[in-house]
Protein backbone atom coordinates (compact mmCIF):
# COMPACT_ATOMS: atom_id res chain seq x y z
CA UNK A 1 0.00 0.00 0.00
CA UNK A 2 1.09 3.79 -0.79
CA UNK A 3 2.75 5.27 2.08
CA UNK A 4 1.55 8.94 2.88
CA UNK A 5 4.81 10.95 2.85
CA UNK A 6 4.72 14.01 5.45
CA UNK A 7 6.81 16.73 3.82
CA UNK A 8 6.18 19.08 6.56
CA UNK A 9 8.25 17.40 9.24
CA UNK A 10 12.01 17.22 9.84
CA UNK A 11 12.73 17.21 5.85
CA UNK A 12 15.83 14.58 7.13
CA UNK A 13 13.01 12.11 8.21
CA UNK A 14 10.79 11.95 4.73
CA UNK A 15 13.53 9.11 3.77
CA UNK A 16 15.56 8.81 6.39
CA UNK A 17 17.83 5.62 5.03
CA UNK A 18 19.18 7.47 1.87
CA UNK A 19 22.20 9.45 2.87
CA UNK A 20 21.57 13.12 3.20
CA UNK A 21 17.93 12.46 1.83
CA UNK A 22 16.04 15.74 1.93
CA UNK A 23 12.54 17.72 0.96
CA UNK A 24 14.23 21.83 0.86
CA UNK A 25 10.15 22.33 0.55
CA UNK A 26 9.06 24.79 3.07
CA UNK A 27 12.24 27.33 3.28
CA UNK A 28 10.82 30.66 3.02
CA UNK A 29 11.99 33.53 0.72
CA UNK A 30 13.63 36.81 1.93
CA UNK A 31 10.25 38.69 1.93
CA UNK A 32 8.62 36.03 4.26
CA UNK A 33 5.77 36.12 1.90
CA UNK A 34 6.09 32.77 0.06
CA UNK A 35 8.42 29.97 0.53
CA UNK A 36 9.47 26.77 -1.82
CA UNK A 37 6.69 24.34 -1.98
CA UNK A 38 7.12 20.73 -0.90
CA UNK A 39 7.82 17.37 -3.12
CA UNK A 40 9.63 18.75 -5.84
CA UNK A 41 13.26 19.13 -5.20
CA UNK A 42 15.21 16.82 -2.97
CA UNK A 43 19.11 17.26 -1.92
CA UNK A 44 20.97 14.02 -1.51
CA UNK A 45 24.59 12.23 -1.29
CA UNK A 46 24.76 9.63 -3.33
CA UNK A 47 21.82 6.79 -4.97
CA UNK A 48 24.08 3.71 -5.26
CA UNK A 49 23.25 1.88 -1.77
CA UNK A 50 19.24 1.65 -2.40
CA UNK A 51 17.89 -1.28 -1.09
CA UNK A 52 14.09 -1.95 -2.40
CA UNK A 53 12.37 -0.13 0.43
CA UNK A 54 14.39 2.78 -0.37
CA UNK A 55 13.58 2.34 -4.00
CA UNK A 56 9.58 1.91 -3.61
CA UNK A 57 9.75 5.10 -0.86
CA UNK A 58 11.45 7.17 -3.63
CA UNK A 59 9.30 6.11 -6.72
CA UNK A 60 6.34 7.43 -4.18
CA UNK A 61 7.66 10.75 -4.56
CA UNK A 62 7.00 10.67 -8.40
CA UNK A 63 10.38 12.02 -9.56
CA UNK A 64 11.11 12.95 -12.70
CA UNK A 65 14.52 14.01 -13.06
CA UNK A 66 17.93 13.13 -11.18
CA UNK A 67 20.84 15.74 -11.48
CA UNK A 68 23.88 13.82 -10.72
CA UNK A 69 27.07 16.26 -9.76
CA UNK A 70 29.74 13.69 -9.69
CA UNK A 71 32.89 13.16 -12.14
CA UNK A 72 32.80 10.38 -14.15
CA UNK A 73 34.92 8.33 -12.11
CA UNK A 74 32.65 8.88 -9.07
CA UNK A 75 29.87 7.99 -11.34
CA UNK A 76 31.73 4.40 -12.40
CA UNK A 77 32.46 3.47 -8.94
CA UNK A 78 29.04 4.19 -7.57
CA UNK A 79 26.88 3.80 -10.03
CA UNK A 80 22.40 5.05 -9.16
CA UNK A 81 21.03 2.15 -8.44
CA UNK A 82 17.58 3.51 -9.16
CA UNK A 83 16.44 3.50 -12.55
CA UNK A 84 13.10 4.07 -12.04
CA UNK A 85 10.50 4.66 -15.23
CA UNK A 86 10.00 8.04 -16.77
CA UNK A 87 12.78 8.95 -14.86
CA UNK A 88 15.60 11.08 -16.57
CA UNK A 89 19.32 11.07 -15.36
CA UNK A 90 20.99 14.52 -15.87
CA UNK A 91 24.91 14.21 -15.98
CA UNK A 92 27.27 17.19 -16.61
CA UNK A 93 30.44 17.92 -18.25
CA UNK A 94 33.24 17.82 -16.16
CA UNK A 95 34.28 22.11 -15.11
CA UNK A 96 37.53 22.64 -14.07
CA UNK A 97 37.68 22.81 -10.72
CA UNK A 98 40.43 21.64 -8.68
CA UNK A 99 39.81 18.77 -6.42
CA UNK A 100 40.18 19.29 -2.88
CA UNK A 101 42.57 16.51 -2.28
CA UNK A 102 45.09 18.82 -4.98
CA UNK A 103 44.77 21.86 -3.06
CA UNK A 104 45.14 20.50 -0.29
CA UNK A 105 48.99 20.32 -0.83
CA UNK A 106 49.54 24.03 -0.33
CA UNK A 107 47.43 23.77 3.31
CA UNK A 108 48.81 23.21 6.78
CA UNK A 109 47.51 19.56 7.85
CA UNK A 110 45.88 21.16 10.71
CA UNK A 111 42.54 22.26 11.28
CA UNK A 112 42.80 25.57 11.08
CA UNK A 113 44.42 25.08 7.58
CA UNK A 114 41.62 22.32 7.04
CA UNK A 115 39.09 25.19 7.47
CA UNK A 116 40.86 27.68 5.18
CA UNK A 117 41.20 25.16 2.44
CA UNK A 118 37.84 24.95 2.37
CA UNK A 119 36.66 28.46 2.68
CA UNK A 120 39.04 28.84 -0.70
CA UNK A 121 37.89 25.54 -1.92
CA UNK A 122 33.95 26.97 -1.99
CA UNK A 123 35.24 30.18 -3.16
CA UNK A 124 36.39 29.04 -6.32
CA UNK A 125 33.26 26.78 -6.66
CA UNK A 126 30.82 29.88 -8.43
CA UNK A 127 33.66 30.51 -11.04
CA UNK A 128 34.68 26.69 -11.86
CA UNK A 129 31.51 25.10 -12.03
CA UNK A 130 29.71 27.77 -13.25
CA UNK A 131 28.23 26.34 -16.27
CA UNK A 132 26.71 22.79 -14.48
CA UNK A 133 25.06 25.18 -11.95
CA UNK A 134 23.57 27.46 -15.06
CA UNK A 135 22.40 24.30 -16.71
CA UNK A 136 20.72 22.76 -14.15
CA UNK A 137 19.03 25.73 -13.05
CA UNK A 138 17.37 26.24 -16.24
CA UNK A 139 16.98 22.40 -17.09
CA UNK A 140 14.62 22.55 -13.64
CA UNK A 141 12.70 26.11 -14.86
CA UNK A 142 12.31 23.86 -18.39
CA UNK A 143 9.66 21.34 -15.81
CA UNK A 144 12.52 18.87 -15.07
CA UNK A 145 10.97 17.99 -11.42
CA UNK A 146 10.53 16.63 -8.87
CA UNK A 147 14.01 16.13 -9.11
CA UNK A 148 16.93 14.88 -6.80
CA UNK A 149 20.24 16.65 -7.13
CA UNK A 150 22.71 14.96 -5.64
CA UNK A 151 26.45 13.98 -5.48
CA UNK A 152 28.99 11.93 -3.23
CA UNK A 153 27.78 13.06 0.18
CA UNK A 154 25.53 15.79 -1.09
CA UNK A 155 27.46 18.33 0.66
CA UNK A 156 29.59 20.80 -1.35
CA UNK A 157 28.47 20.26 -5.14
CA UNK A 158 25.05 19.94 -4.27
CA UNK A 159 25.47 22.45 -1.47
CA UNK A 160 26.35 25.11 -3.54
CA UNK A 161 23.76 24.24 -6.20
CA UNK A 162 21.05 24.43 -3.63
CA UNK A 163 22.05 27.73 -2.46
CA UNK A 164 21.92 28.89 -6.14
CA UNK A 165 18.50 27.66 -6.60
CA UNK A 166 17.36 29.43 -3.35
CA UNK A 167 18.63 32.55 -4.36
CA UNK A 168 17.22 32.34 -7.59
CA UNK A 169 13.91 31.95 -5.81
CA UNK A 170 14.10 34.74 -3.44
CA UNK A 171 15.79 33.46 -0.40
CA UNK A 172 17.98 35.27 1.92
CA UNK A 173 21.41 34.17 3.66
CA UNK A 174 20.32 32.96 6.03
CA UNK A 175 17.71 30.50 4.73
CA UNK A 176 20.82 29.36 2.55
CA UNK A 177 23.33 29.22 5.41
CA UNK A 178 20.28 27.20 7.15
CA UNK A 179 19.76 24.70 4.31
CA UNK A 180 23.62 24.41 4.09
CA UNK A 181 24.41 23.88 7.63
CA UNK A 182 21.76 21.29 7.90
CA UNK A 183 24.24 18.70 6.23
CA UNK A 184 26.27 18.38 9.58
CA UNK A 185 23.44 16.47 10.61
CA UNK A 186 23.13 13.75 8.09
CA UNK A 187 24.49 10.69 9.07
CA UNK A 188 26.97 8.81 7.37
CA UNK A 189 28.78 11.52 5.86
CA UNK A 190 32.18 11.87 6.62
CA UNK A 191 32.45 8.15 5.20
CA UNK A 192 30.80 8.63 1.67
CA UNK A 193 33.06 11.88 1.07
CA UNK A 194 35.90 9.02 1.59
CA UNK A 195 34.11 6.58 -0.74
CA UNK A 196 34.11 9.04 -3.35
CA UNK A 197 37.53 9.37 -3.97
CA UNK A 198 39.22 6.12 -1.63
CA UNK A 199 40.48 4.33 -4.87
CA UNK A 200 42.57 7.23 -6.16
CA UNK A 201 46.31 6.86 -4.66
CA UNK A 202 46.51 10.96 -3.96
CA UNK A 203 43.90 10.43 -1.53
CA UNK A 204 45.12 7.60 0.54
CA UNK A 205 48.22 10.11 0.69
CA UNK A 206 45.91 12.72 1.72
CA UNK A 207 44.25 10.90 4.44
CA UNK A 208 47.34 9.71 5.71
CA UNK A 209 48.47 13.35 6.11
CA UNK A 210 45.74 14.90 7.36
CA UNK A 211 45.09 13.83 11.16
CA UNK A 212 41.19 13.28 12.01
CA UNK A 213 40.75 16.42 13.87
CA UNK A 214 41.74 18.31 10.26
CA UNK A 215 39.34 15.35 8.27
CA UNK A 216 36.63 16.30 10.39
CA UNK A 217 36.84 19.87 9.57
CA UNK A 218 36.42 18.73 5.94
CA UNK A 219 33.44 16.71 6.62
CA UNK A 220 31.57 19.65 8.62
CA UNK A 221 29.06 21.92 6.78
CA UNK A 222 30.27 25.45 8.76
CA UNK A 223 28.30 28.69 7.38
CA UNK A 224 31.74 29.75 6.62
CA UNK A 225 32.11 27.81 3.87
CA UNK A 226 28.92 28.63 2.19
CA UNK A 227 29.38 32.16 3.11
CA UNK A 228 32.75 32.21 1.33
CA UNK A 229 31.07 31.10 -2.12
CA UNK A 230 28.25 34.24 -1.23
CA UNK A 231 31.01 36.27 -0.80
CA UNK A 232 33.08 35.12 -4.16
CA UNK A 233 29.81 35.99 -5.87
CA UNK A 234 29.15 39.37 -4.32
CA UNK A 235 33.10 40.13 -4.96
CA UNK A 236 33.55 39.23 -8.63
CA UNK A 237 30.20 39.39 -10.29
CA UNK A 238 28.70 42.12 -8.34
CA UNK A 239 25.77 40.36 -6.96
CA UNK A 240 23.98 37.44 -6.85
CA UNK A 241 21.38 38.61 -9.98
CA UNK A 242 24.27 39.51 -11.97
CA UNK A 243 25.90 36.45 -11.27
CA UNK A 244 22.85 34.23 -12.46
CA UNK A 245 22.54 36.25 -15.42
CA UNK A 246 25.85 34.97 -16.53
CA UNK A 247 26.09 31.69 -15.92
CA UNK A 248 22.19 32.00 -18.26
CA UNK A 249 19.70 32.07 -15.61
CA UNK A 250 17.78 35.34 -16.72
CA UNK A 251 15.42 37.03 -15.50
CA UNK A 252 12.60 34.69 -17.28
CA UNK A 253 14.19 31.70 -16.06
CA UNK A 254 13.95 32.89 -12.58
CA UNK A 255 10.38 34.12 -12.90
CA UNK A 256 9.68 31.23 -14.43
CA UNK A 257 11.45 29.00 -11.11
CA UNK A 258 9.68 31.07 -8.94
CA UNK A 259 5.95 30.13 -10.80
CA UNK A 260 6.97 26.94 -10.49
CA UNK A 261 8.28 26.00 -7.19
CA UNK A 262 7.04 28.75 -4.99
CA UNK A 263 4.00 29.24 -3.18
CA UNK A 264 2.30 31.67 -0.82
CA UNK A 265 2.39 30.98 2.67
CA UNK A 266 -1.42 30.02 2.93
CA UNK A 267 -0.23 27.14 0.50
CA UNK A 268 -1.25 28.64 -2.54
CA UNK A 269 0.51 28.79 -6.34
CA UNK A 270 1.81 32.46 -7.06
Amino acid sequence: MMRQIDFHKNPHDVLPDILNFRDIGGIISDDANSCVRHGLVFRSGRLSDLVENDLRLLGELGVTSIFDLRARREREADPTIWQGGGVETHVFRPGHKRRLVDMAQDYPATPAGAEALMRDFYAELPRTMAHVFGELLVRISQGAFPCIIHCSAGKDRTGMAVALLLAALGCGREAIVADYVASAHARRIEGAMVRSVVRDESVARFRARYPADALAVMTDARPDFILSALDAIDGDWGGMAPYLDGIGVTAPVVARLRADLLENMEGQRL
